[in-house]
Formats: structure tokens, sequence, C-alpha cells
């Protein structure tokens, strides 16, 4: 137990050096604190043989394992970064979001609380965006953040409605009772909560159409885009085992995902030959890459995806922190380096004779599926018991073949040296990962027989399966005959048509334009067409609803205002704000202590609906008085559900805004989001305070303005969840694309920053 506290404990006091030490002494610290706990934790992996829990974490076989894998991660990047980032001004701001970057995965992989899990799930896209937006003057990284940070709160959506779920069946919040409970019971809902879970995983680990945010933040610096490479992209693997227990009941999600994973793959690893970028190349073969880790989920291979992600990760990692020492001696030297590589693939200058293509084709075709044969019987007796390991043969057969065969183009002088190296370089590949898959599955599984079950599961659907490997069959050869023709002197038509739908990376990046441009107007097409729907559904209750109407409700709502009156609440706020908004917030607070809010159904509606509406407009927002002016009838709609004790802690985040404004508009002479940038550079202290009041206005996990929120959605019903859901989504987005916009750009010249406690 005592070490187990330590380790949670280090990464937080090194946080808190950083305000005591100068930039670079602190990158030193934070690195030998990072190495600290990486040790502890390897003791507490190796010579600790029992789980143990600790508050709201537990130390067992996949979170002791995948905390040692991120620290050791953690500590090469920190390393890597002193010497990388030492000339950077924000260094300190650097080490200390890496830090807190570091602690909020040790708590996810740990956590056996699900709103704790929750919370570090959401707030790694948080960090992230802060990461990423490090150089906060250029655009394509302010751009490349938001796209993470959306990105990022999409995926939290599956995973919150999960929780939900969970929480309203079996009443608890303890993962491991939850396991035990549904390992002897048995549930025909469990598969939504399963499916649930995968779309979540499948957002957050860049499957196709989700992979842009990886692909395109390379603005960040190369350490970070390491970090992202080697750990937060590796999402999808663990929160897939971390609810294992759920997926014998699973219908649809492990389908969904070896389809997904088939695709990823496909154009993951396509695109990648397509880049002259090293970075966006690196960054496309983790989205490949990725493609096969869910594959893997899919089939119920779940041990062997998290060794697939520790293996890749680490090398990866290796590769980005590389890629930085390249870039850095391209900028000296732009001459592109001679070797074998280039020459075989580049110039085709080939000075011996030619064997025939065929010759190889047979060769690369024979002996990985030997190689891959003999692993698998080695390691694993019972590989015709179960379909899961026959498609890991084939896949691992199809990738072996095409490893000989780049080997084979790349030593035509010797081959049968080649053949020789490459057969034993393959055979050691595929034991290590069949011996790994062996050896983890009774590590990190919470309870025996588990596997099997999953195994069952994973083939419910053995159609899909089947077509899906059939049509990647197709795929695969069909790109080995466009290789085969793509020597001849003439090519194929469809060479030159493939490589321009290629080159433009199959329009994603385009279609995320599009929908960014639009997204304003989608939501407000999306609140008008729920706005029609519950004029409809009050039309056709209207009878049930003006004969047991509150009247009390109509004064109550109009400072603790439901849609439409919340509409002359926002304008009055707007209009007066510095005059109005505390005026109508102490009279809001005045008439709730006398008079009782009643249990109502269609409240719940409205409300519901009014914070979906007042969170579009927030997006919106221009200036300090318009997002306040959103914000307090968007989340004191929810004290319509959760009772009128959460006022004030619902009130709490838009006066810290309030607050903030008036401070703005008093020192800079302004309160717009447009006119003055760079707060993060000149008003440090200020800018922490807007990024804490901004993380409570939009409900973050943890922060006190999100239990009223979950209490409001565990007493709704599926309409009002949606609409709560969509409402937590839009708040989230609105603070990153408004508020958030002090924090970059450049400073003013011609404004005095006056940052708060340095007057």
């Amino acid at each position: 137990m005592f070490l187990e506290a330590i380790i949670i404990t280090i990464p937080l006091i090194s946080m808190i050096t950083s305000l005591f030490v100068e930039k670079k002494v602190y990158a030193k610290i934070s690195t030998f604190f990072t190495g600290i706990t990486f040790l502890l934790s390897l003791y507490v992996l190796i010579f600790t043989n029992k789980e143990s829990s600790l508050f709201f974490l537990r130390f067992d076989g996949l979170g002791s394992l995948l905390a040692t894998y991120i620290l050791l991660v953690s500590l090469v990047i920190h390393k890597y970064s002193e010497n990388y980032m030492k000339d950077e001004e924000g260094l300190k701001r650097y080490f200390l979001l890496l830090d807190l970057m570091t602690w909020n995965l040790l708590i996810l992989v740990l956590s056996n609380h699900l709103i704790i899990l929750f919370a570090s799930w959401h707030l790694m896209g948080v960090i992230l965006y802060f990461l990423l937006t490090f150089n906060n003057r250029r655009e394509n990284a302010i751009q490349s953040g938001r796209t993470a940070l959306f990105t990022h709160r999409i995926a939290d959506v599956p995973l919150l409605v999960a929780i939900v779920l969970l929480y309203k069946q079996y009443g608890t919040f303890e993962i491991s009772k939850l396991a035990q409970m549904i390992s002897t019971g048995s549930s025909d809902n469990l598969w939504i909560v399963s499916l649930l879970v995968i779309l979540s995983g499948i957002m957050k680990s860049a499957q196709i159409p989700f992979h842009i945010w990886l692909v395109y933040s390379m603005e960040g610096p190369t350490p970070v885009s390491a970090l992202m490479h080697a750990g937060i992209v590796n999402a999808g693997a663990f929160i897939a085992n971390r609810f294992a227990f759920l997926f014998p009941h699973d219908l649809y999600g492990l389908s969904l995902s070896f389809v997904i994973g088939i695709i990823t793959a496909i154009v993951g690893s396509t695109l990648m030959l397509m880049q002259n970028d090293v970075k966006k190349a690196l960054g496309y073969s983790t989205v490949g890459q990725m493609g096969y880790m869910m594959m893997e989920i899919g089939v119920g291979a779940f041990a062997l995806a998290v060794y697939h992600m520790m293996a890749h990760g680490i090398f990866k990692a290796t590769l980005f922190l590389s890629s930085g020492g390249v870039i850095h001696e391209a900028r000296k030297d732009t001459n592109i380096p001679r070797d074998e590589v280039y020459d075989a693939l580049v110039k085709k200058e080939i000075s011996h004779k030619e064997i025939p293509t065929v010759f190889y084709g047979a060769i690369t075709l024979i002996i990985p599926l030997v190689l891959v044969l003999v692993a698998y019987f080695t390691f694993e007796q019972d590989v015709f018991l179960y379909k899961a390991p026959l498609i890991l043969l084939f896949f691992g057969w199809v990738t072996s073949a095409q490893i000989l065969l780049n080997l084979f183009k790349l030593g035509k002088e010797k081959p049968l040296l080649t053949a020789a190296l490459g057969a034993v370089s393959l055979f050691v590949l595929l034991s290590v990962y069949t011996l790994m898959s062996h050896l983890l599955q009774t590590f990190i599984f919470p309870y025996e027989g588990l596997q099997e079950k999953i195994y069952e599961s994973a083939f419910s659907n053995a159609p899909i399966f089947l077509i899906s490997v059939v049509l990647s069959f197709i795929f695969v050869l069909v790109g080995w005959i466009l290789i085969y023709f793509a020597d001849k002197e003439k090519p194929l038509e469809i060479h030159l048509s493939l490589y321009a739908h290629l080159s433009r990376e199959l329009y994603f990046p385009d279609i995320y334009k599009l929908i960014g441009k639009n997204f304003p107007k989608l939501m407000y097409i999306l609140s008008i067409v729920f706005f029609a729907g519950l004029v409809v559904s009050i039309f056709l209750h209207i009878k049930e609803i003006s004969s047991s109407f509150p009247v009390e409700v109509f004064l109550l709502a109009l400072f603790i205002p439901l849609f439409p009156i919340s509409l002359i609440t926002s304008y009055l706020i707007k209009r007066f704000w510095i005059y109005s908004y505390p005026l109508i917030g102490i009279l809001g607070f005045v008439v709730l202590m006398f008079i009782n809010i009643p249990t109502y159904e269609p409240i719940y509606y409205l409300a519901s609906f009014t914070l979906f509406f007042h969170s579009v407009r927030a997006v919106l927002s221009e200036s300090f008085k318009e997002s306040i002016s959103e914000l307090y009838p968007a989340l004191l709609s929810l004290v319509w559900i959760s009772g009128k004790e959460q006022f004030v802690l619902l009130i709490l985040p838009s006066i810290l805004l309030y607050l903030l404004g008036v401070y703005a508009k008093r020192v800079l002479q302004t309160d717009s989001f447009y006119y003055v940038g760079g707060l993060i550079e000149k008003m440090p202290v200020y800018s922490i305070l807007l990024v804490i009041a901004s993380l409570q206005a939009s409900l973050t996990p943890l922060m006190y303005s999100f239990y009223p929120f979950f209490e409001a959605l565990l007493k709704s019903n599926t309409f009002q969840m949606i609409l709560f859901v969509i409402g937590w989504f839009m708040l989230g987005v609105a603070m990153a694309l408004s508020v958030w916009r002090l924090l970059h750009g450049k400073p003013r010249d011609d404004i005095d920053y006056i940052d708060l406690l340095r007057r």
C-alpha cells in the first residue's frame, strides 16, 4: 500500500515543484521524479503478486502492467525533451503538462471507479489540447488542438452513456464489483453497453473516419507526437480490456471493431505510402497499426491487443523522437542520402541479374505460412480450438509475406541469405508475439475462463467475420497485382486514378473542413428539429399538460429559466451585462428559498431542451457577456431535475467567468474573444483561472458542476438523455472555440497586459 501511494503521489509532487524552481531545473527534477516512479512501479509489477487497492484505485494485473509501460514511455520522453525543448520559452509549462498527462494516464489505468475512470478518459483530451497548442502563436497548431479535443469529446459520449446504463442497472460505480455481478448473472441489455465501450475506443484510437486528429496533430512538439502515438492512441485496447467482463454478453461491438479495424489497417497503411512528410507518414503508420489492434480486439484476442499496443508504442515513440533529429539534420542538408533502400525503391538502380518475380512470389507465400504455423503450434497447442487464432494466423501469414517480399527487393544480390535472415527474423517475431499473448491472458483477465467466453462471443456473427476476411484477402491480392504491374514500363491507367484519390487522402481532410465550416449551421438545424419534436409532443399531450400544470412553474421559470422564457433572461444578461447578471442570480436564489420545484415530467423535457438549445448558442459566443448570457440558462436548467440544493454549484461556473470577464473588460478594455490574444504568455495566472472556470462551465467530470448533470442523466429517459448529452458535448466545444481563443495567438502591442496577483 505504501509503494502504491508513492507511485500516485510523486507526479503531483513534481508538478508542485514547478512553482518554486527555475524552468531548466524543473525539467531535470521532473525527469528524475518520473524515473523514480517508473522504478517503483516496475518493482510493484514484478515482486507484488497480489492485487491491492488504494482509495478508488486498484493495482491489478492490467493496471500495474500499463502503469509501468506508461511511466517507461514518459521517462524516455522526459529525458529527450530536456535537450529538445531547452530553448523554448514555455519549457516549464510543457513539463507541467507532461507531468499532468502522466499522472492522468496513471489514474486512468488504475481506476476502480467508473466516474474517476471517465474523468481521466475525458481529461486526456483536454490535456492533449494544451500540449498540441504549446506553440500557441501558430494557427495550424491551434486548429489541430481543436480537432483533437473535438474528436476526443465525441469519444467521451458513448462511454458516458455506458456508465449511466451500468449504474442504473447495477447501482455501483466500483468496477471490480461490476465484474463480479456481471460474471455471475446475465442481462439482455449488456450488449448495448459493450457496443458503446467499443465505439468510444474506436474514436479515441484514431480509427477511420476518426483518424484526422492524430494525423494532423504534427504541429505540436515532436515529443508530444511520441506521447500520442505511444500512449494516448492506444486507449481502445485499454478500455476494451478494462471492461472485458462485458464482452461475453456482446452481440455487435466486437464485430464492429473487427470490420472497422480491417478498413483502418488497409486505408492507413496505404495512405502512409503516399506521404512525403516524415511525421505524417509515421502518423498514418500508427493509424494502420491501430487498425490491426482493433482487429485483434474484434476477434477476442484482448491480451494480444495489449501486447501489440505496448510493442508498437515503444517502437513508434522511438521513431518519432528520432524523426526530430532527422528533421533538424534535413534543415541543414537537403540532399537525400543514397543507400540501398533509396536505390532499390526510388532510383530502381539494380546492378545484378534479375530473378523471375514468380520465384519470389512463391517463396514469400510458402515460407511465411510455414513459419506462422510453427510459431503458433509451438506456443498455442489448441490453435484450432477457436476461430480467433485461425484469423490471426491468416493475417500473420499475409503480413509476413509482404515483409519478406520487401526484403527480397532490397537483397536481390544474395537471395538465399536474404531468405534465411528474413525467415529467422520472422520466426523470432512471431514466436514472441504468440508467447506474449499466451502469457498475458492469465495475467490481465479478472477471472478464469473469461477468454474462452469472449472468443465464443466474438464469433457469434460468423458471416460478418468471414465476409471481412475474404474482402481483405481480395484487397491484398489486388495490391500485389498492382505492385507487379507497377514494375512494367507503361503503368496502368488505374495507377494514375488511385494516385489522384490517395494523394488527397481519400478526401477525409476536405470532409472535416466542410463539417467544421458548417458546424454551427448543422447544430441550429438540429436544434430546430428537436424543437419541432418538442412542440409536436406538447401539442399531442396538451390536454394532459394543461390539466395538471403547476402554477408555481411560471414564477420560478422567470429566474431559473426554461425555454422559451430563457430567451428573455439571455437577452437581459447580454443587454445589461454587468448590472443585470448579479441581480438575476440573487433573485433566482431568493425565489428558490420560498418555492419548491414541482416533480412534473414535462418539465424534464423542457429542462433538457434548454440545456441543449443554449449550449448550441454558446458555441457562437464572441464575448464574455454573450457566453455568460447563454451559460446561465443552460446550467441552471439542471436545477429543475437535480434539485434546488444544486443551485449554488451550477451558478458558480458562470459567476467565475463573469468575474473574469469584468476583469478583462477593466484591464484589456474589451471582453471580446477575438480582439485580444496571447494571454497564456502575458497573463498566465489569469489564464489558469480562466481554464478552471471553463472546465467548470463545461461540466467536466470531477468538477463540482458535473454531479448535478450526472444526477439529471440518471433521472432522464432516452430522449432526455440524448438532449442532455448533446448539450454537455456542446458546452465543451463552446469553451474551446470561444473562451479559449483568448489564450492563444500573438499578444497585441497596443494593450497593457496586467496579470492577476501582479498589479
